[in-house]
């Protein structure tokens, strides 16, 4: 099978809808944000921060799991494998980079690999940026500490 022109248009639509997706429940996560630390600002704020830092990880780590079921359609919509759950295995090792070690089982699997782990590794990013935001975020209000001034924290479990 050669990279046609199908294969690449279909490859290009994957990336611009994992990317609207990401940004889509990445503006869902980060607009609730507020409502979840104004809970977290009350009594017991260290325990209340922690919940909300582990709700918005376990709403990133959804995501991400969708993302990869998305790629593992794709790849099945193209033909590359004959099932789905090879085909969502083969996704989630590209998506999160461990590959298959360099074996290319064709040129277009070989060149969705890349294509998906390119993705994964920037969608994690984008995720990390918005978990490091959430812990500052979760320092000030839990803790009353701020990174930029480094003031003393007062704990209240």
């Amino acid at each position: 099978m050669k990279l046609d022109f199908i294969t690449i248009v279909w490859n290009l639509a994957s990336i611009v809808l994992t990317v609207v997706l990401h940004a889509g429940g990445t503006v869902l996560i980060v607009a609730q944000r507020p409502r979840l630390f104004s809970f977290a600002s009350r009594r017991r704020k260290v325990l209340r921060g922690q919940l909300v830092i582990t709700i918005i990880l376990i709403e990133l780590l959804i995501l991400h799991l969708v993302e990869i079921g998305l790629w593992g359609l794709y790849l099945r919509g193209l033909g590359l494998f004959t099932n789905l759950g090879p085909s969502l295995y083969f996704a989630g090792l590209s998506y999160t980079s461990l590959g298959y070690n360099g074996a290319v089982l064709s040129p277009v699997i070989g060149f969705n690999e890349i294509l998906i782990a390119m993705m994964g590794l920037l969608m994690f990013g984008w995720s990390t940026g918005i978990l490091i935001t959430t812990v500052v975020r979760y320092e000030k209000v839990a803790l009353e500490w701020d990174p930029a001034n480094d003031r003393p924290m007062k704990l209240d479990f």
